[in-house]
């Protein structure tokens, strides 16, 4: 089964893939088979062209249980959140597809890293902390491609939790 064999995908608005292939903090979330969640950091981000599907970089040597459950046929979760305002949206998939990141994923996450930093520091945060705690092993980094099937504002407020798509 492919990422977008998923009856239920959707297709992601542009603003939505505009604003998490962006500058934000990312999280990866899954489960085990008893249901026990694993959260990790995400590197970067992908939309496809026809915005049905992402892939999501994240470093499986910072996170063995979210490559573990990934491969187990977990379902994920991954958070996409803006520090400076806190606007944050989350998207889930039924399963993904896991594959080393290729010489241009590894580019993307680099450069997210980068971002991410610069977006940071003028908001007080020290950049070597920032450095190591964004940072990743490009031996390790590993891309989740997924379809999503819901899409939800999480932006602290009245509509946080709400649907967004799916």
């Amino acid at each position: 089964m492919t990422a977008r064999e998923d009856a239920a995908t959707v297709q992601l608005d542009a603003a939505t893939a505009e604003f998490i292939t962006g500058i934000t903090s990312m999280s990866i979330a899954t489960r085990d088979t008893r249901l026990i969640p694993a959260v990790g950091k995400a590197s970067g981000c992908i939309v496809s062209a026809d915005r049905c599907a992402l892939t999501v970089l994240f470093d499986s040597g910072q996170s063995p249980r979210i490559a573990a459950d990934i491969a187990a046929g977990s379902p994920v979760a991954v958070v996409f959140s803006l520090p400076a305002t806190h606007r944050t949206v989350q998207i889930k998939g039924n399963r993904a597809v896991l594959a080393p990141a290729s010489p241009t994923q590894l580019v993307r996450a680099r450069l997210h890293v980068e971002s991410i930093v610069e977006h940071l520091v003028p908001l007080g945060y020290s950049e070597p902390a920032l450095r190591m705690f964004f940072g990743f092993a490009a031996e390790s980094l590993l891309a989740a491609h997924f379809a999503p099937i819901a899409v939800f504002a999480q932006t602290p407020g009245p509509r946080a939790g709400e649907r967004i798509s799916g």
